[in-house]
């Protein structure tokens, strides 16, 4: 494959390809990276490329497993072990309170809609079955729901 072949076929996926690993990574600097990379893959690869039937698929593809590399990476180097030395009951925390206290008030900031499936969820114990049918939402974005849910109270903690 000729540079101006590879420019012509494989750099207009570029964005496409930033979307897929921001997605999958969460970060802007690593879906860099990570794009990157790919073209770098591509590029050393470009005289086999020809073959590829559908360039776009294929990248995506190149692209998804150099981001399921870089996630399994980032979990082995923040696994810790843990300590052999620890003790058989956990210790009392004494700042319990003032945690329970910010998550409190984490949780009122939310909007009606949300403080009304948490409470379906954590005080009445509902499934998320139950709740879906309630609400008449599916499953699958109640799941979505709660994820997000859960992400706004860390950010506001």
């Amino acid at each position: 494959m000729t540079p101006e072949e590879f420019s012509r076929t494989y750099l207009p996926l570029a964005d496409g390809l930033y979307q897929t690993a921001f997605e999958l990574l969460g970060s802007h600097e690593e879906a860099e990276d990570t794009v990157q990379d790919c073209y770098v893959k591509l590029w050393l690869a470009r005289n086999r490329l020809s073959a590829v039937r559908d360039p776009r698929a294929w990248t995506h593809i190149l692209l998804r497993n150099l981001c399921i590399d870089r996630l399994r990476t980032r979990k082995g180097i923040h696994e810790e072990p843990i300590p052999s030395d620890l003790p058989l009951e956990p210790e009392p925390e004494s700042d319990f309170p003032e945690r329970m206290a910010r998550v409190q008030r984490a949780i009122g900031t939310l909007p009606g809609k949300d403080r009304e499936l948490l409470h379906l969820r954590l005080l009445e114990g509902l499934s998320y079955e139950e709740i879906a049918r309630r609400k008449g939402l599916s499953e699958v974005a109640l799941r979505v729901a709660f994820h997000r849910l859960k992400q706004k109270i860390k950010r506001s903690l």
